[in-house]
């Protein structure tokens, strides 16, 4: 087989280079995304100077939108419904609705060091934020591609955001988001990776939140079940106020 002169030299480039940090974070995406899923998870808040609080919640979620109910009982009367880019809480004992807007957006949700912005974050990093492979290293036990996301417009959570991805998996490791400044806000990392139904993802997430002294918030997926039937009944402010 013959090659032009070009042609050998994007086989070069392909081979010292290899995916670039978009087609990384690409990769990424085909794996934590899903058009539909029920997935039962437990959330552990971290305190200074006070108890573990347990908050335990059923979701169910179809392409953008979620509906959370809470199991446990000093929180059953308390829902969650997110439609696309907007959050929406029922608070049963109040008989209640309200939309989170506003500063309140920068709260954590249920008090953990989770906010309501990141639950809420937008799947259009491509248009937000300029994505570089910077490297490749361990972390942990894993071996990791180092992507670095600087942004490109004023809206966003995050300046700056780096990611250690597992080489194997594309299962996001570590994830640290930056000020413009320069100081440390936010770190997730995960572990206890697993497979279901071919899909690749973390049981355990760790988020902490650095403006905050010894605090922490611990997710653990307990039961998911992903790209099954769910009804677009949950997914309306009737059902979420029944």
């Amino acid at each position: 087989m013959r090659y032009s002169v070009l042609g050998v030299f994007l086989l070069l480039v392909t081979l010292n280079f290899g995916l670039t940090g978009e087609e990384i974070l690409r990769e990424v995406d085909k794996r934590v995304n899903f058009d539909s899923a029920i997935i039962t998870m437990r959330m552990e808040i971290y305190l200074p100077n006070q108890p573990v609080r347990i908050k335990k919640m059923k979701s169910w979620i179809k392409k953008k939108n979620a509906y959370v109910e809470f199991l446990n009982k000093e929180d059953r009367n308390t829902r969650y419904l997110k439609l696309n880019r907007q959050m929406w809480v029922y608070d049963g004992e109040e008989n209640n609705t309200f939309l989170i807007s506003g500063h309140m957006l920068k709260q954590g949700m249920m008090g953990s060091d989770v906010s309501y912005e990141d639950a809420l974050e937008a799947d259009d990093l491509y248009e937000k934020y300029t994505i570089q492979l910077v490297g490749e290293e361990k972390y942990a036990q894993y071996e990791c591609y180092v992507v670095e996301l600087t942004a490109k417009v004023k809206e966003v959570t995050y300046y700056r955001r780096k990611m250690w991805v597992h080489k194997t998996t594309f299962v996001p490791i570590r994830e640290e988001r930056y000020a413009p400044s320069g100081k440390l806000l936010k770190v997730q990392e995960s572990s206890e990776i697993r497979e279901v139904g071919g899909r690749w993802f973390s049981t355990l997430t760790t988020v902490s939140d650095q403006l905050k002294k010894n605090t922490k918030t611990v997710v653990v997926i307990e039961e998911a079940s992903f790209d099954v039937p769910v009804s677009d009944n949950y997914f309306t402010r009737r059902y979420l106020e029944r």
